[in-house]
């Protein structure tokens, strides 16, 4: 059955859906008149319909039953990335979305050679929505403003506060955890003196074995360990 975003309440009886999402309907996957479809607002609201009329700018569905959202993960990971070159970024978006990481915080460092416009956080929006679409999540995942060290810092000042770098306990000993923040550092890793930093306001480092990991590479690993530890 496709699935539609719809960023409203389901209020009515009947969904009017317009712009990228009547497109795809109706241009890409061709769905006609009569055909069941699933509609989730990315806020847990989950229903099912079928189309009942169609044009290539609007898709107007008839609601016909609610249904429960499928669960989150147990653990909501906020995760605090450097951002990788090139579309690598694109990549751990889709990949965290589908893993089920609560909200991802670019971040900038002292290292740090990306700093993404806000057009383009908007256009990884748009691919958190196709990734929810393709892998059955019925929330979407977060896509903050980038702060700076300095800012997550002082923005983050209790709970689970994770760093990851060389040296650092092992994940595996984080136990369960609520709520985590889990910072990766660029190519190059976070300095000295941000470590340090960390440290004195209470974040703990961790490590991530003995190779030396890409950015995209180590924010899923860690999200995806921790979000195991979980489910243990």
């Amino acid at each position: 059955m496709e699935r539609v975003y719809h960023p409203e309440p389901f209020d009515d009886d009947r969904v009017e859906v317009t712009g990228p999402e009547a497109h795809h309907l109706t241009r890409v996957r061709r769905v006609a008149p009569g055909e069941g479809v699933e509609l989730f607002n990315g806020l847990g609201d989950v229903v099912r319909g079928r189309v009942d009329r169609s044009d290539r700018h609007r898709v107007e569905i008839l609601i016909q039953c609610r249904i429960a959202p499928r669960p989150e993960p147990s653990a909501q990971i906020a995760l605090a990335t450097a951002v990788p070159k090139g579309d690598r970024f694109d990549w751990l978006i889709e990949k965290a979305t589908e893993l089920g990481v609560h909200r991802v915080i670019p971040l900038r460092t002292q290292r740090s050679v990306v700093d993404p416009r806000t057009t383009k956080l908007d256009r990884l929006r748009r691919l958190v929505i196709e990734a929810c679409k393709q892998s059955g999540r019925d929330r979407l995942l977060h896509i903050e403003p980038m702060l700076s060290w300095p800012d997550l810092l002082a923005t983050y000042t209790e709970g689970v506060r994770l760093i990851a770098h060389p040296g650092g306990e092992a994940i595996g000993r984080c136990g369960t955890i609520a709520t985590v923040i889990l910072a990766i550092g660029p190519e190059g890793g976070f300095s000295d003196e941000e470590v340090e930093q960390g440290q004195e306001l209470g974040w703990k480092t961790i490590n991530l074995g003995p190779n030396i990991l890409r950015i995209e590479t180590a924010g899923l690993a860690a999200s995806a360990a921790l979000l195991a530890l979980n489910l243990s």
